[in-house]
């Protein structure tokens, strides 16, 4: 594999570790240690609430629906299957919660209808019900699913809710996220690591030949040449063979008396 395919992919391998990272610590810290997603809306004043089955059944875990209003205020709250409620409650107004958004924790509203519903606390229809004031809330389970809770007033008559919540628990989810964010984490320091070793090295400066200390393989300069003794040189001093032998062959002149 080329050193450019290496850094591409560990670059790709940081980037996805950081996101899981990132991913896996913000669902663990809104789900906490017990795995507890609440998802939260404020309905439109005068119409009754429906929380349909598309937010109560969608996960196979208990769902717990709450209801807040101004102290005093009553609140009435009935489970039942979804076309008993469509029976009941019929064409009144009312705000319908139909599904959620996970990435800002809020449920998902319509409205629709028109006109008063019937006294509801009075109707048959009902599987549970709970009556309160101020806060009132709804355990539902998976069992007898799907279905719908509806909030009014005892009569029918629509309340001013401050806030709606419906609260899903799974205490795996918290470990899931938890695991997301160390595999993230896991990632994201391999490829730091590969990024770190894909990078060019340059040479230690010990490594470098020194300028001043000729090497082995380096030609010898003139100056250096001169420096060495010349063994087979002849001394300048000493008289050459050559004018030796014709000094001994020349002939010696005579004396005469």
């Amino acid at each position: 594999m080329s050193m450019v395919a290496k850094r591409v992919l560990s670059a790709a391998l940081t980037v996805i570790g950081l996101v899981l990272v990132s991913v896996g610590a913000w669902f663990t810290v809104h789900l906490g240690s017990s795995g507890s997603a609440t998802l939260r809306t404020t309905p439109a004043r005068g119409a009754l609430v429906v929380v349909e089955p598309s937010v109560l059944n969608r996960v196979d875990a208990p769902a717990t629906v709450t209801a807040v209003a101004a102290p005093g205020t009553t609140i009435w709250m009935g489970r039942t299957t979804p076309v008993d409620a469509d029976a009941i409650v019929g064409g009144a107004d009312r705000t319908s919660v139909t599904g959620a958004h996970v990435r800002s924790w809020s449920l998902v509203t319509s409205r629709a209808g028109a006109g008063a519903a019937p006294a509801l606390a009075g109707a048959d229809v009902w599987r549970q019900t709970a009556t309160g004031q101020g806060r009132v809330h709804l355990s539902v389970g998976q069992t007898g699913a799907p279905e719908s809770v509806v909030i009014a007033a005892p009569d029918g008559t629509p309340v001013d809710l401050t806030s709606v919540t419906v609260t899903v628990e799974r205490r795996t989810w918290f470990f899931q996220a938890l695991l997301v964010t160390l595999v993230g984490l896991l990632a994201a320091v391999t490829g730091v690591a590969l990024l770190w070793q894909a990078q060019p090295r340059r040479p230690r400066p010990a490594d470098e030949p020194q300028a001043d200390e000729p090497t082995t393989d380096e030609p010898r300069t003139d100056e250096t040449k001169a420096d060495e003794p010349q063994a087979d040189k002849p001394r300048t001093d000493e008289p050459k063979a050559d004018e030796t032998k014709a000094d001994n062959d020349a002939p010696t002149p005579e004396v005469t008396a």
